[in-house]
């Protein structure tokens, strides 16, 4: 089995080219469970592999390619035996097929991994943007 190190640098790519508008290197990581969820970018949630594939498809053709690398600041980071997980800030220019230029993405993304036949999987991921902090609002 690919050790949890050299699945996450194919993760880092595979994200890449989901912002760059390609989900093919994304979309085998993920696993096909109904147990999977995520909570992404966009917003939303869907849970299970019927909602989750075509919702990454979705996501993944909102960018339009710029050939930009995401850049990942992981803040924490665990890999067991058969369950992972990371605590990364993810940074890249990309440019949404809605506006005229490229625009600054940071989104905190909090991702789950298991294994699953003997291969690292994304089983969840929640992925915001990174705002900055402030104080909560009055009624």
């Amino acid at each position: 089995m690919e050790d949890f190190a050299t699945f996450l640098r194919r993760f880092e790519e595979a994200n890449t080219a989901f912002v760059n508008g390609d989900p093919s290197l994304w979309l085998p990581l993920v696993s096909h469970s109904e147990h999977t969820s995520i909570f992404g970018g966009f917003g939303g949630q869907e849970v299970g592999w019927s909602e989750i594939g075509p919702r990454y498809e979705w996501a993944s053709a909102q960018f339009r390619p710029t050939g930009n690398r995401v850049e990942f600041e992981y803040l924490d980071r665990y890999a067991g035996a058969d369950t992972a997980y990371t605590v990364a800030i993810e940074r890249c220019a990309v440019h949404h097929v809605t506006q005229p230029a490229p625009v600054p993405h940071v989104l905190r993304a909090t991702m789950i991994f298991r294994v699953e036949d003997g291969a690292w999987k994304i089983t969840h991921r929640h992925a915001d943007p990174l705002n900055p902090r402030s104080s909560p609002s009055g009624p």
